[in-house]
């Protein structure tokens, strides 16, 4: 249903169908279920709050704006803006990364795509024109460059928080396997697509601009989110507390519609989590679980690296099936039952960061981008997807794994 929206039933809808089933036909009990709700609470209202200010920072034309200074910093003029397709992919590569790290993949998908709009404003929207080729560079980097903070995705805030792993001590984990996917990522990307490109890339200026005491304060907000949220976690408060209060700043910036914004808050993100979790949290007590702890049992029993590998591959294709945020759950209590050591949690994780876009339900930021480009007039055809999705996602996902494995190895 989620995939389908059969009589256009609204997503979250679909989820809480499914969550409020397994509580009548008693799957689960009402313990389980607030057992859930304390899990993923706080990750869904920071969801909640990055979409709210992205909202925010698109109708004060702040994307608008940053646009303008890209294109100012990097091209030359003569007849329209022009710069070199390598030299703006190089620059927009490390940005996107920077992005996907600090903002998190789903703010890094509400920041880049209509950043590339304004960008591209002037330009055709065929799949093969520039502007589509970097929209999908950045779809697809918003996940995978999420793996090197525990702020960076929400799957990796629900994984730090159950297996109590510090913000220092993942970093220092992943930090090489980050490095390995993103280089992996930009290889492919530029060999696939980019190439393809004219040479030379032309623009033209929105024509939108903030003023400039207004664009640093927002930028400044932005900014702020990663040391904030590093802040309230070692305090022991909720990162979305912090999160919500930058988006309420946000919200109180606008000159005008402050309500008509907040009216449009996505509180249904709230409802679809909750219940998707639920749902699935129903579905690993009837069996699912115990289903996962064999495997992992089987895959412990390889060497290293395969076992590293295989725990990875296995969360993808659960990622693409059923969304990565309810197989992280999954897979993250089935490893704490079997008692795995962590590289096999942090392999889980790049398999469920990674491997989600397979397909285009298997993370809630595929979900946020493929509807913002809808509502803008790209259509992107599933079987197009499909062809990128497979190539980008086991490339980068095996890339980075040999990250982690190496790293584990010099005992990073």
């Amino acid at each position: 249903m989620i995939y389908t929206r059969a009589f256009s039933v609204p997503v979250w809808a679909s989820a809480a169908l499914g969550g409020f089933a397994t509580l009548i036909f008693g799957v689960i009990t009402l313990a389980d279920a607030l057992k859930v709700l304390a899990m993923v609470w706080d990750s869904t209202f920071v969801l909640v709050g990055l979409i709210i200010i992205a909202m925010a920072l698109e109708k004060m034309g702040f994307f608008d704006t940053l646009a303008s200074k890209i294109i100012l910093s990097c091209a030359r003029y003569s007849d329209g803006y022009r710069i070199n397709t390598l030299k703006f992919f190089a620059i927009m590569m490390v940005f996107g990364l920077f992005v996907a790290t600090f903002l998190a993949n789903d703010g890094a998908i509400l920041v880049l795509t209509p950043l590339m709009f304004a960008i591209f404003s002037k330009t055709n929207q065929e799949f093969n024109s520039p502007l589509v080729a970097f929209l999908i560079f950045f779809g697809f980097l918003s996940d995978f460059g999420s793996n090197g903070l525990i702020i960076s995705n929400l799957t990796n805030i629900i994984t730090a928080k159950l297996f109590n792993i510090s913000f220092g001590e993942y970093f220092g984990s992943m930090i090489l396997a980050q490095c390995f996917a993103f280089i992996a990522a930009c290889v492919i990307f530029w060999a696939i697509l980019i190439r393809k490109l004219p040479k030379v890339l032309k623009f033209h200026l929105p024509s939108r601009q903030m003023g400039k005491f207004d664009f640093i304060i927002t930028f400044g907000l932005l900014i702020s989110l990663p040391f904030g949220s590093a802040i309230f976690g070692a305090m022991g408060l909720p990162i979305s507390g912090f999160i919500l209060i930058v988006a309420v700043i946000a919200i109180m910036m606008q000159k005008s519609g402050k309500f008509e914004l907040f009216s449009k808050a996505p509180f249904g993100v709230v409802i679809f989590s909750i219940g998707l979790f639920v749902m699935v949290y129903g579905v690993g007590m009837a069996g699912i679980l115990e289903f996962l702890r064999l495997n992992i049992h089987t895959l412990v029993n390889l060497d290293r690296f395969t076992s590293m590998l295989g725990i990875a591959v296995g969360s993808s294709i659960g990622s693409a099936l059923i969304n990565n945020l309810p197989m992280v759950m999954l897979g993250d209590l089935a490893l704490r039952d079997f008692g795995a050591d962590v590289g096999l949690v942090y392999s889980h994780l790049l398999g469920c960061n990674i491997g989600s876009k397979l397909t285009p339900i298997g993370s809630l930021a595929t979900l946020l981008w493929l509807v913002s480009l809808k509502s803008r007039g790209v259509n992107i055809k599933l079987l197009d997807y499909f062809k990128l999705s497979f190539i980008f996602s086991f490339g980068v996902l095996i890339a980075a794994v040999c990250g982690l494995w190496i790293g584990e190895k010099l005992d990073i």
